[in-house]
Formats: structure tokens, sequence, C-alpha cells
């Protein structure tokens, strides 16, 4: 089973999810969930670079795990970038 995403966790190409669901927490960091924002990444601000990378939100969460009524983001969902989520949770896995 992959890893929850938390607040801080980044994607494949370094940008990191922000914002949350603050009422539901993992390891002390709020959840991360379907259409929160992501940092702009690379190849932001390079010429030809599509500009999604400089506004993606998270998506392609779980099926059946909800914080807020909103699907819970998990280690290798792809951000509307189409770069995935790495990294997550330690401790906490989801089903998917």
């Amino acid at each position: 089973m992959p890893a929850i995403q938390r607040v801080g966790d980044a994607n494949g190409a370094g940008g990191v999810a922000q914002v949350g669901v603050a009422s539901v927490r993992i390891n002390g960091r709020a959840v991360i969930v379907e259409g929160n924002s992501v940092t702009p990444h690379p190849c932001c601000g390079r010429k030809g670079c599509p500009p999604i990378h400089c506004s993606a939100t998270t998506t392609n969460g779980s099926s059946t795990v909800r914080a807020g009524g909103i699907a819970i983001v998990y280690t290798g969902s792809s951000d509307t970038c189409g770069h995935a989520r790495a990294g997550g949770s330690p401790d906490v896995r989801i089903a998917a």
C-alpha cells in the first residue's frame, strides 16, 4: 500500500503540496487531498515549458479513503502537471 501524502511532501519534480485538511493530521502534518495546490517546479519559468508546472494541483486520490469528504492523495498519485507524488508518510499507508 502506498504512503499518505502530507503538507510539505513533494512530487517527483520537487513541487511541494500545500494547505491540506488541517483537521486530519498524519505525523503532525495536514493530510493532502485532491485539489490542493502544488508549488511551481521545474520546468516552470523556462522557455517552452507548459504553464501547468507553475500552477499544478493534486489529483488522483484514493477511491475509498477521504478527509473532509475529499479523496486523500497518496504516493504515486499524479498531479495535474503529470508528475507523480513522491515520499509521503514513513509509517501510514492507504488503500489506493
